[in-house]
């Protein structure tokens, strides 16, 4: 069993010694590091060629032109030649059984992911975790119950997972409408092989000035309350797309069913078409959220379906 890890780099100096000896220093040492380096102007390359020197299983690569975030992880990721692939972001800093934690808990599914402690600039934790961001109260019980919660949230950070090499040829090219890699990745992996999550640290998920997601990204029903306000239109159209490209994908009856009806209640959100959603919306609550909080679940219906604030 070989793993893989795809780095992705572009101007990531500043932190990038600290991820890279973190790599290194795994409890499984049997990986490649693939970095793919977007045309960095600093001395990135610089150190990844060092590292390179003095590690044979770090490979560097580089873009002829920028590619951007996106597409550059998608070029490391047909690099890789692992069996599992492991996505690294140039910032962070990974427990020394991150492999460990992601490789003994991926079992017969697509893909894992993990939960990881913020961290700020200085790498100094701030008592906040990324799962407890996401407001999740439990996990789905079942792979369709896993796909319909991912359709709405996602509790999957790209650094903190590992998945099979198998999933790169359904996946890729990721569309273009598509903005995060992890999420298009955790989405098809629920309709093939399936997915899990293990509420176990295995990175330090450093916030700073220069993140490409930053915490906004885990507050989904923040972005919700703001697209029935009309304040996001432009979150709608994005999470339409995703689904839109998400039905030219091998999806069995029901679940193109449960995409489409999704894709109307966006569509809904902000208008008065959002009450013939009044009974699709309570019953797939819990589902939706994964939370049985249900002063949450009154709270959110009467803002988002009638009032549509």
């Amino acid at each position: 069993m070989k793993v893989s890890i795809a780095l992705a780099t572009y101007n990531g100096e500043k932190y990038l010694r600290e991820q890279l000896d973190s790599i290194l220093s795994q409890s499984i040492q049997d990986f490649e590091l693939v970095a793919c380096d977007d045309c960095s102007t600093d001395s990135t390359l610089k150190i990844l060629n060092e590292y390179a020197e003095k590690d044979f299983r770090v490979k560097v690569f580089t873009n002829e032109k920028n590619l951007g975030f996106k597409k550059n992880f998608e070029k490391a990721i047909f690099l890789c030649s692992g069996d599992y692939i492991a996505l690294s972001d140039q910032d962070d800093i990974w427990t020394e059984n991150h492999l460990q934690v992601l490789l003994e808990n991926i079992g017969n599914n697509d893909l894992v992911g993990a939960n990881a402690f913020l961290c700020d600039e200085k790498a100094q934790p701030t008592r906040v975790d990324l799962l407890s961001c996401s407001k999740i109260g439990f996990f789905p019980n079942s792979k369709d119950d896993w796909f319909f919660f991912l359709l709405h949230s996602n509790i999957f950070q790209g650094a903190a997972c590992i998945f099979r090499k198998s999933l790169v040829q359904k996946s890729i090219p990721i569309p273009e409408n598509v903005k995060f890699h992890d999420y298009w990745l955790a989405l098809i992996a629920s309709v093939n092989g399936g997915v899990t999550y293990v509420n176990e640290c295995v990175l330090y998920y450093r916030q700073h000035g220069t993140n490409v997601t930053k915490n906004e990204k885990w507050k989904f029903w923040v972005k919700i309350k703001n697209a029935a306000k009309k304040k996001n239109s432009h979150f709608i159209k994005e999470q339409v797309e995703i689904l839109q490209a998400l039905l030219h994908k091998d999806l069995n009856l029901s679940h193109q069913k449960e995409v489409k009806e999704s894709i109307e209640f966006y569509k809904s959100l902000g208008t008065f078409k959002r009450f013939k959603f009044l009974f699709w919306y309570w019953r797939n609550f819990y589902k939706i959220n994964c939370c049985s909080d249900k002063k949450l679940k009154i709270s959110c219906f009467i803002k988002n379906i009638i009032l549509g604030i």
